[in-house]
């Protein structure tokens, strides 16, 4: 009987042979039919093919139609008397064909097995679609007459009356002769080949390739064929990353400048791409943005693009989300996703495929949007900064706690801590203000996912055996308040060293490595004042304690009195209070003030400048020492170091700077002698302002430098050689040509860099 012939033409047969699509086959698996009179009698049965999993609309009209023609042939064959056995013969004859066609087109063809205009009638409608794109894509390479000719002819024409003709009967193409010849021959011989792969490939695979015919390269390339078989899916990856590269469309271009898509890529700036693209930097951003948006910014399903659009082909292929759910399977079942979740350069190797992790993860968080967020990814207006990494987060978990606000929360946590604790965070999170909507259900995985998050993104984990983070003391206390702490802890007046050794047992990390860098928080400090120049610090709300200098003790003494004093009894007061001091120092202090603030009178008497004495008194001017003391000198040096930002130079219209500049090289050269306490002096002038610049030509040039930074942050653009701006601009070229001539110190060049950045 013929229907029972029909159990031996299986789901797979069928598939085989192009008389259902795939989707057809696998929901007649899934209703458990092996064969094609399963099916059939299903039908027969009254029930519907709607009723099958997966099957849609589409799919069951399909198999409705398939039960009808082989119902409608079999009551033929049965009315005309006509035996299975003889259509099973010319069925199997058929088949032997095919397989011969598969083998050995050409010989097939040549020996007049099967007419030409019949190859078509072997291949399914799909084979066919790639066919056309290939003949396509192969006269687009060829001369604009030799195009036109064989574009009007169209391929189901020439494979049907040329590609197994001889090569002279191309001549019989109007127009074609020459060197149109030779490219018709090329088209055949391509030809030829393209039909030979499709025919060997399976229903199935070519079904698949039809997610990237667009690319008619990529249809039939080895590799994406083998893998498909391989793996039962497009590499996508792989296709996608052809896409990118071979594409020679100015817009992709700078796509791939401007982010590290691929392994090992530094991304250009904006100012390197517009040279490269002879366009604006505006310009530029205006294009990134614009290509950035229009692939990983979509939200509307419904956005038409124009057909030559540039980014139509990829953006297809990033929204034909079926293709890519293999990549869903290759995720572990977690709640957030990092690049150390499953090994992503291990799989793109298997694709061979050169993307970055990063750009791997903006991919995944944009075909399916729908189940993850992205956070940390690529960011044309800077707002992922606090992310350094990325993360998939799942949408179930996204759509109840703002994750953002919790980056933002242990930023400002870990930098203001200044004690080390322990944090509980399942009782942080269940506290949270966090939560767009609370779900007491989710807290444990919340929970999980900030730990995660916190252990990529601030290297905070837990120690404790209850499962506690440890938040570091991050932030250092302040030196202000720590040498202030120290002295009044202590009670009296101390010595830098002193002071210092305390500073490193409260903070040991400390950058600080020598007393004298404390100084300046000593000296500036509100509450604390200074005994003497001999770097004795103490608290001004200690009364008891004398503070000041020398001379502010020779001014107390004097206001004291209504009359002039000897330097004798103004010394007897001063030791008082600085017993290491004597009547020379004391004269010199007074006679050498820069401000002025003493008089002087016959008979070797000193008074204030701002009291007026007795008439009696007769003022006369100081008889200054005319070799000033090495403490004097240290003194004018400080001076001038805080009041100028820098050592003195020789170069200067200044007698007294030059005169100091020239002291102070006898000094360090030790061409001029001095003692121990004098030695330690100097060390500490040289530590204290160890950062101030000594070299005239680097001050200068450190000043102009300045000059032009704040220049180019206020202006946003290079000087012009022309007005009050031609100073600056011939500055910067004489800087650029010592920097290509390699005439700028280390210091200088990196500075030298960094203004290019701001033109």
């Amino acid at each position: 009987m013929l229907r029972e012939k029909l159990k031996n033409i299986t789901i797979k047969d069928l598939l085989k042979d192009g008389k259902i699509s795939v989707r057809a086959s696998n929901c007649c698996l899934n209703a458990n039919f092996d064969s094609l009179l399963d099916v059939i009698e299903f039908y027969e049965n009254g029930h519907s093919f709607l009723t099958i999993r997966n099957a849609g609309k589409k799919t069951c009209l399909e198999l409705e139609n398939l039960c009808k023609q082989y119902i409608s042939q079999i009551e033929y064959l049965e009315s005309t008397n006509n035996t299975f056995e003889k259509i099973e013969k010319d069925l199997q004859k058929k088949i032997e064909l095919e397989n011969f066609i598969k083998t050995d087109l050409l010989n097939t063809s040549n020996n007049k097995l099967i007419e030409s205009k019949d190859i078509l009638s072997y291949l399914s409608n799909a084979k066919k679609e790639i066919l056309k794109k290939k003949f396509e894509n192969h006269i687009s390479n060829y001369s604009i007459r030799t195009k036109n000719k064989l574009k009007s002819i169209g391929y189901k024409n020439f494979v049907s009356n040329y590609l197994f003709e001889t090569n002279d009967n191309l001549l019989n193409i109007r127009g074609i002769g020459g060197g149109s010849l030779e490219e018709a021959i090329d088209l055949k011989n391509k030809m030829k080949d393209d039909l030979l792969s499709l025919i060997n490939l399976s229903e199935e695979v070519t079904s698949k390739l039809n997610v990237v015919r667009g690319e008619s390269e990529i249809i039939l390339n080895d590799f994406v064929t083998k893998f498909l078989k391989e793996n039962d899916h497009l590499p996508m990856f792989w296709i996608l990353e052809k896409q990118l590269v071979e594409n020679n469309n100015r817009n992709i271009g700078i796509l791939i400048d401007t982010f590290p898509i691929f392994q090992n890529y530094q991304s250009k700036t904006l100012k390197e791409i517009a040279k490269k693209y002879n366009l604006t930097s505006e310009r530029i951003r205006q294009i990134r943005n614009n290509v950035f948006h229009k692939t990983f910014k979509i939200k509307d399903e419904t956005i038409k693009y124009k057909k030559n659009d540039d980014l139509i082909s990829y953006i297809q292929l990033l929204k034909n989300k079926n293709e890519w759910t293999y990549v869903l399977e290759l995720i572990p079942e977690t709640h957030i996703v990092n690049r150390t979740s499953y090994d992503i350069e291990c799989y793109l190797k298997k694709e061979q495929c050169h993307f970055s992790v990063e750009f791997v993860m903006q991919i995944i968080g944009y075909i399916f949007r729908d189940e993850f967020t992205l956070y940390g990814g690529f960011d044309i207006n800077n707002r992922n900064k606090s992310w350094k990494s990325v993360f998939l987060i799942r949408k179930e978990f996204t759509d109840i706690f703002d994750f953002e606000k919790i980056i933002e929360e242990f930023d400002n946590i870990l930098l203001n801590n200044e004690t080390e604790y322990l944090l509980n965070i399942e009782d942080y999170i269940v506290n949270s203000r966090n939560w767009i909507n609370f779900n007491f259900t989710k807290i444990d995985e919340v929970t999980s996912i900030v730990r995660d998050i916190l252990l990529h993104q601030f290297g905070l984990y837990s120690e404790d055996i209850n499962g506690l983070i440890k938040i570091p003391a991050t932030k250092e206390k302040n030196p202000f308040d720590v040498v202030y702490e120290i002295l009044q802890q202590k009670g009296n007046p101390m010595h830098l060293d002193e002071i210092f050794s305390e500073f490193k047992k409260i903070l040991p990390e400390h950058k600080y490595t020598k007393p004298e860098q404390l100084r300046p928080y000593l000296q500036k400090h509100k509450s604390i004042s200074y005994r003497n120049r001999n770097s004795v610090y103490t608290l001004k709300e200690w009364k008891h304690i004398r503070t000041g200098t020398i001379r502010d003790a020779i001014i107390e003494f004097l206001l004291k009195n209504e009359s002039p004093q000897t330097v004798e009894d103004i010394a007897n007061y001063v030791l008082q209070h600085f017993p290491r001091t004597n009547i020379s120092s004391i004269r010199t202090s007074m006679c050498n003030d820069t401000l002025k603030r003493f008089s002087f009178y016959d008979n070797n008497l000193f008074g204030l400048a701002s009291k007026k004495y007795s008439a009696e008194y007769k003022e006369i001017e100081a008889k200054k020492n005319k070799r000033r003391t090495f403490e004097q000198r240290l003194i004018d040096l400080e001076k001038f170091i805080v009041e100028n930002k820098r050592f003195p130079f020789s170069v200067s219209n200044n007698k007294e700077e030059k005169s100091l500049h020239h002291w102070w090289l006898r000094i360090v050269t030790g061409k001029q002698q001095i003692n121990a306490n004098q030695q330690k002096e100097v060390e500490r002038i040289k530590n204290q302002y160890i950062d101030y610049e000594k070299d005239e030509n680097n001050y200068k040039w450190n000043l102009n430098y300045n000059k032009l930074k704040n220049f180019l942050l206020k202006n946003k653009r290079a000087p012009f050689p022309k007005g009050d701006e031609k100073f600056l601009y011939s500055w910067l070229q004489r800087t650029k040509d010592d920097f290509l001539n390699d005439r700028l110190s280390d210091e200088q060049r990196k500075k030298y860099i960094a203004l290019t950045k701001l033109i």
